[in-house]
């Protein structure tokens, strides 16, 4: 807009992000669109420092295109997958929505942590829950305040411990990771483990000796391929 009319525009630049294992862990088809609609509805009136929100039931049919009863109705499908907390303040409607992720060893969930959906606070919260179950400062209480963990199949609580415990194929628990952590920690980081890794390359392709072929004469060995 041109300033010499005395006339100016806006943009509304506020957004969120939409967390992907919604739908890779099929939680979005469970609930259906209509409930998905409400839960953003929701979210988009959410306070920035403390979450929370209060449209009424006209304000969501207006905003996703619903009647009464499928608003409702959705309000109630949120609740029910840990979405959506709702109290009542007098006789109106209070609702935090929530974020669930499920925390996966291979393919297995082992549990779901549900979070309160606080703008301000999102980023550096999901940082170290993310940090958390890769082993970083797993037992830091902060860490777990305010947090719902849903146990995932065949996970039970140990009463004498207070933990939860489950059991696993060994073949199902990927190692890969693992061994570089530890590897990490004995050699001093990712770069010194990738030298060690090359020099270890160097050295077997200095041994490489001539194959004898099915005709007793030798041949020279294949050229390897690249360091893995």
């Amino acid at each position: 807009m041109s300033k010499a009319t005395g006339v100016t525009g806006d943009i509304d630049t506020t957004y969120y992000t939409q967390q992907r294992d919604m739908f890779a862990s099929g939680l979005a088809a469970e609930i259906g669109v209509n409930a998905f609609a409400v839960w953003h509805a929701i979210k988009s009136h959410a306070d920035f420092q403390t979450g929370v929100s209060w449209p009424g039931i006209r304000r969501l049919m207006l905003l996703t295109g619903l009647s009464t009863d499928p608003v409702q109705t959705a309000i109630k499908k949120l609740v029910a997958a840990h979405l959506l907390r709702v109290t009542k303040r007098g006789q109106k409607n209070v609702y935090i929505a929530r974020e669930r992720m499920d925390v996966r060893v291979g393919s297995r969930v082992i549990c779901t942590v549900v979070v309160d959906f606080v703008p301000t606070a999102m980023r550096e919260r999901l940082a170290r829950l993310k940090a958390a179950t890769q082993g970083d400062d797993v037992a830091a209480a902060d860490v777990w305040a305010e947090v719902e963990l849903i146990p995932g199949p065949g996970l039970v609580l140990d009463q004498k411990t207070g933990t939860y415990k489950t059991a696993m194929r060994a073949d199902a628990v990927p190692v890969q990771r693992a061994l570089e952590l530890a590897a990490d920690k004995q050699i001093g980081g990712p770069s010194q483990r990738e030298q060690a890794r090359a020099k270890l390359h160097a050295l077997a392709e200095q041994m490489r000796v001539k194959q004898p072929n099915s005709r007793g004469k030798t041949k020279p060995a294949p050229p390897s391929g690249n360091p893995a």
